[in-house]
């Protein structure tokens, strides 16, 4: 049975599993495509690696069970794992950078993206790098007001902030 992780590292240390796992496994690259919500994650060296959702957000998932696909739900891990992660919107500069990383990472497998496909870094990551950018503090306090206030709304609500946004 599989059990959603439990803390961002959980989930980053699968992202940084999952390349292994695919290496072996031609069903599993057979299925690269489908992925829709990508997580990614730098190497020590700096280059991105990549893991699907469905993937890194169970514990010590490997590529067996991830085809095997029992009572396994792209909604429960989205919901867990937007605890620690979110996801970069088109605009951003990061964007970019993620997104050739991604097309990248899927040509050596024969590969492309969904077109509906997008991608998400850890939320430590992503303010890190955007301290480094300069982000006024000002705004990172309203964006983290925000986030903190709509975390409180019914799910219907949720959605409608979001698709105002």
């Amino acid at each position: 049975m599989s059990i959603l992780v439990t803390n961002p590292h959980e989930a980053i240390s699968n992202v940084l599993r999952f390349e292994a796992q695919l290496n072996r496994s031609s069903s599993l690259q057979a299925r690269l495509a489908y992925a829709r919500s990508w997580y990614a994650h730098p190497y020590d060296g700096g280059d991105w690696c990549f893991g699907p959702s469905k993937f890194i957000g169970y514990q010590g998932m490997t590529a067996k069970e991830y085809l095997n696909e029992e009572n396994r739900d792209g909604r429960r891990t989205e919901r867990q794992l937007g605890e620690w992660f979110i996801e970069i919107p088109p605009q951003d500069p990061l964007h970019g950078e993620l997104n050739r990383a991604l097309h990248a990472f899927l040509r050596q497998y024969g590969k492309t993206p969904s077109s509906l496909s997008r991608i998400n870094v850890s939320r430590e990551l992503y303010e890190a790098r955007t301290a480094k950018d300069g982000a006024p503090q000002f705004h990172r306090a309203v964006a983290d007001l925000l986030i903190l206030v709509a975390k409180q709304l019914p799910s219907p609500e949720r959605t409608r902030v979001r698709a105002a946004l």
